[in-house]
């Protein structure tokens, strides 16, 4: 599986099999590159313009926006109930986390989290090789409460998303470098990740992906 960081939310899994699943893509927003790519499935954690733009995906795809599981033919893909913020969805509304299970692994993608997770989504989720993860605060749980989700879930690999960039920096939200500071984790920053089974007890525990490139 390659999984290549489109910016903000927006990531890109490609199965082996060519299989293109696309996480909370965005269309138009602040200066990230605009895209337009293919993908077979397209998960949105909620409709929020920066998290369903379903416009820059260029190909007849699956959608998948609700909780509970969701069986395609080269993966499972469950959703968890979630917030948006700290008070169960009346500050911003409802967030779906969702798991995708392909090729022996689980990759995990928090949407806009507002929250720590309770001991029931934990089981829901249950045990993580990747987990992408928000971490710039405001809109979501920031660095220090990204910090206790991690541990929470105490993926293989966490990747840090939502945060501040040279394409958002009238966004209020935190540079990367706040989650690092406060994750006192190693860290290592890559391209895109190529992720087997088989070699994820041979990564950082925290891995930083560039923006793919236009």
């Amino acid at each position: 599986m390659i999984i290549r960081y489109q910016g903000h939310a927006f990531f890109t899994l490609e199965l082996e099999n060519g299989t293109v699943i696309a996480m909370d893509p965005y269309d138009e927003f602040y200066q990230y590159p605009k895209r337009r790519l293919a993908a077979d499935v397209v998960t949105m954690s909620h409709h929020h313009h920066d998290h369903d733009g379903i416009a820059a995906v260029a190909t007849p795809f699956v959608s998948i926006d609700t909780a509970g599981s969701h069986a395609l033919p080269d993966c499972r893909i469950t959703g968890v109930a979630t917030w948006h913020d700290h008070h169960c969805g009346a500050h911003r509304g409802a967030n779906t986390f969702f798991v995708v299970e392909a090729e022996g692994l689980r990759i995990g993608h928090a949407g806009d989290l507002g929250h720590l997770l309770t001991p029931e989504q934990l089981r829901a989720i249950g045990k993580l090789d990747i987990l992408l993860l928000p971490v710039g605060g405001k809109y979501t749980i920031d660095a220090a409460e990204a910090v206790q989700v991690w541990q929470q879930l105490a993926p293989t690999v966490c990747i840090p998303m939502h945060y501040r960039t040279r394409y958002n920096e009238d966004m209020p939200v935190t540079p990367l470098e706040n989650f690092l500071q406060a994750a006192s984790a190693d860290s290592l920053t890559m391209p895109l990740i190529r992720a087997t089974a088989g070699d994820m007890d041979q990564r950082t525990p925290v891995v930083v992906l560039e923006i793919e490139p236009v």
